[in-house]
């Protein structure tokens, strides 16, 4: 069995032998033996730029070296690699190498070169855990290794020290659970081995005496250069209420789950409400999409499924409540689950 640096290597490789053709997002993610999402955070988190990024910049260093070495024609080396006009191509050939494509075999010019990647396994000291338990997380019983505390009492205003545990065996249970805007990075655990997927129970004492418990996830997250877990909410949120809503002159059983106040950081809206229609099938795949998406962690938390349709009203600040749709399509927006916002028809 492959180990992670072997799989990311079978990418590398696969992505070399085709920079001339389209890359299936498909095909990487069976080549790295996980999912297209999972392979982006994991690659990025490692070699410390996107996968697209990665292509985008290969493609760019060989169609720099055909046309200063190989007398290549620039529309032909557009079309190449996958450009669709000599403009965009020039766009970005002058943004990487500094000269447009044409000046390419000027003595003077001087390529920009982005090297393949090879990835290496390399040795680290890591923790033995202290002891294990079962951990009770969203009506769900997991084994939990311990792996001790951190005294947070000379530096904290708001807890005195912090335990750390680790979820064994978690599969893809807290997949898209819903996802807060802070992080922990990787330095701020106990020197233990973190693997993309892991999740982890932080328990907070409080200098009331009180323990919150919040939980993270090793999502692939980068924080100030710092790889990071990022902070989610293990339980899902049941509707508020249940209702029906008129979408293109059909009737839908809809379900409700509260307002966001927007009111401190929207020039937009006051507020937002949440509806998700139910049991629409597939009525809605056809329909127009727009450019505008909104990531999973925007939502309440609520589990997500490809294919749900969900009705957002936007209260404006000029007082009228705008409607607005958007499906589970399985976007992803920089590395984040999102919908992506549709005409209904």
């Amino acid at each position: 069995m492959m180990n992670t640096a072997e799989k990311l290597n079978a990418v590398i490789d696969y992505i070399e032998n085709h920079l001339t053709e389209e890359i299936e997002q498909d095909k990487l993610a069976q080549i790295a033996c996980c999912s297209f999402f999972d392979l982006g955070r994991l690659f990025s988190l490692i070699a410390e730029i996107t996968l697209s990024d990665y292509i985008r910049k290969r493609r760019l260093t060989k169609a720099g070296t055909e046309l200063k070495y190989d007398n290549a024609k620039v529309l032909a080396t557009a079309l190449k690699y996958g450009y669709e006009s000599p403009v965009s191509f020039a766009r970005a050939f002058q943004s990487f190498h500094g000269f447009n494509p044409g000046n390419a075999s000027d003595s003077g010019n001087f390529l920009n070169v982005f090297p393949k990647l090879v990835f290496q396994v390399s040795a680290k000291t890591v923790m033995d855990k202290i002891r294990t338990e079962r951990i009770m997380v969203d009506g769900k019983e997991y084994e939990a290794s311990y792996f001790g505390e951190h005294d947070m009492s000379s530096w904290s205003e708001y807890a005195t020290k912090r335990e750390y545990w680790r979820l064994e065996n978690v599969g893809d249970d807290f997949k898209n659970r819903f996802m807060l805007n802070q992080v922990l990075p990787y330095n701020n655990y106990p020197p233990i081995d973190i693997q993309i997927g892991q999740v982890f129970v932080v328990d907070y004492h409080k200098f009331d005496g009180t323990v919150e418990r919040k939980y993270y996830i090793a999502d692939g997250t980068v924080w100030q250069d710092m790889p990071s877990t990022s902070e989610f909410v293990p339980r899902e949120m049941s509707p508020i209420r249940k209702d029906t809503l008129t979408v293109a002159g059909r009737k839908y059983k809809a379900s409700y789950f509260g307002e966001q106040d927007m009111s401190s950081w929207s020039t937009y809206a006051t507020k937002r409400e949440y509806w998700r229609l139910e049991n629409v099938g597939d009525e809605f795949e056809d329909c127009n999409r727009l450019g505008d998406v909104l990531p999973y962690n925007n939502y309440p938390p609520i589990r997500f499924q490809i294919g749900q349709v969900f009705v957002i009203d936007y209260h404006t600040v000029g007082g009228v409540v705008e409607r607005k749709y958007y499906i589970a399509d399985g976007t992803v927006w920089q590395n984040m689950p999102s919908t992506r916002q549709f005409i209904p028809d």
